[in-house]
């Protein structure tokens, strides 16, 4: 604003203003990490969304707690005053708000909700597809895999009103000729009103103490719930018993494949074809063949709910047991440096543990990718 007479009164309290700005370079993160990065950077993107967790939370609770106009209270408008406010700026005279106006209060509570939504099907699509974090215990595959769909729209959705959020900054910035920009950061706004000092800024003052211990109530609740829910067994793995004859006569040629990797029928083609496993006569006595049929069709990919059990149900019909030639296992390593795959520590597609320390237990948790995407000599 050019006229220095017109005083600049403390609108934005310190607090809110470090929520905005957090907020939005986590936002940042949690959307490129998301978009991005990697498989392994999994574990960055849910503690980002962590984090962004307890700014909510702080922002929920410090809009009953806060200074005057970080209150929600104070922009809750009724439809009249938002009309009145729309027909402002359409006249080029738009009525002056020291703190939200109507359109900005409605995009707030639209970014609160839209953004706790994305937690949420964060959360659901992290314990049904990856069977980790607090509902892994709860959540099934598919349950999981609608939730990753939500999640995503809704990610969507959030840069759409990001952008949308800008564009209003910059228009109100325009029109009314003040910094909204450089209000969030120093906190002032003229006092174009003319208001009494005590009238503009409220007398409603921060409160601290009530803040701090809900928060930490809040904190607790989700510290220990989490690592309670967390210690629950996924619901999509099995505990397999030990079969010496899978493990003696299986390992003694390469590793241990899990049994949740191929559906029952290719495991039993396979057993069927040991006389020409993969160009060699793999062949064994009848009762030790049928012992590992049978475990291998007990723990089949239909018995689990994992993300690896469910993708690798669809196989190859030219190749119905070799797991490298499935869709799933194709889209997965499509970007994937072809010469890892001939460095001594990998030796071959097949060597599934040489790059995923947990994928003899079949969970191939993206956490657990040890080579990643460079070649290792």
């Amino acid at each position: 604003m050019k006229n220095k007479n017109i005083k600049q009164i403390k609108v934005w309290d310190l607090p809110i203003r470090i929520f905005h700005w957090a907020l939005l370079v986590l936002i940042l993160a949690a959307l490129l990490s998301g978009f991005f990065a990697p498989e392994w950077w999994l574990n960055y993107h849910i503690w980002i969304g962590y984090v962004i967790i307890g700014l909510v939370i702080f922002r929920l609770i410090w809009g009953f707690f806060g200074s005057s106009y970080s209150r929600f209270v104070s922009f809750i408008f009724s439809p009249k005053i938002l009309l009145e406010h729309i027909k402002g700026i359409n006249s080029n005279q738009p009525i002056y708000f020291l703190g939200h106006n109507p359109l900005g209060a409605l995009m707030v509570f639209a970014l609160l909700f839209v953004i706790s939504a994305i937690i949420i099907s964060g959360l659901i699509n992290l314990g049904g597809i990856e069977n980790q974090g607090p509902f892994a215990f709860l959540i099934d595959y598919a349950t999981g895999f609608i939730a990753g769909k939500w999640h995503i729209f809704l990610a969507y959705l959030l840069i759409i009103m990001i952008f949308l959020h800008i564009l209003g900054v910059i228009f109100e910035s325009k029109i009314s000729r003040i910094s909204l920009v450089r209000a969030m950061i120093n906190g002032k706004k003229p006092n174009l009103a003319n208001l009494d000092n005590k009238i503009a800024i409220g007398l409603i003052k921060p409160q601290i103490l009530p803040t701090i211990s809900i928060m930490a109530i809040f904190a607790i609740i989700f510290i220990g719930g989490y690592f309670l829910l967390s210690r629950q067994a996924p619901s999509g793995f099995i505990l397999m018993e030990v079969n010496e004859d899978f493990q003696s006569e299986c390992a003694d040629c390469h590793e241990l494949y899990s049994p949740s990797l191929l559906p029952a029928s290719s495991w039993e083609k396979m057993m069927n074809e040991l006389d020409n496993h993969f160009g060699e006569d793999a062949s064994l006595d009848i009762e030790t063949t049928k012992n590992i049929a049978a475990y291998l069709r007990k723990y089949s990919a239909e018995n689990w709910d994992s993300e690896a059990s469910n993708n690798f149900m669809i196989v190859d019909n030219k190749a119905p047991y070799k797991i490298s030639e499935t869709p799933f296992w194709k889209e997965r390593h499509k970007n994937i440096d072809e010469n890892l795959f001939k460095t001594k520590p990998v030796k071959g597609k097949g060597n599934c543990s040489a790059c995923h320390a947990d994928a003899e237990l079949g969970y191939f948790h993206d956490k657990n990718i040890k080579f990643r995407n460079k070649p290792v000599k």
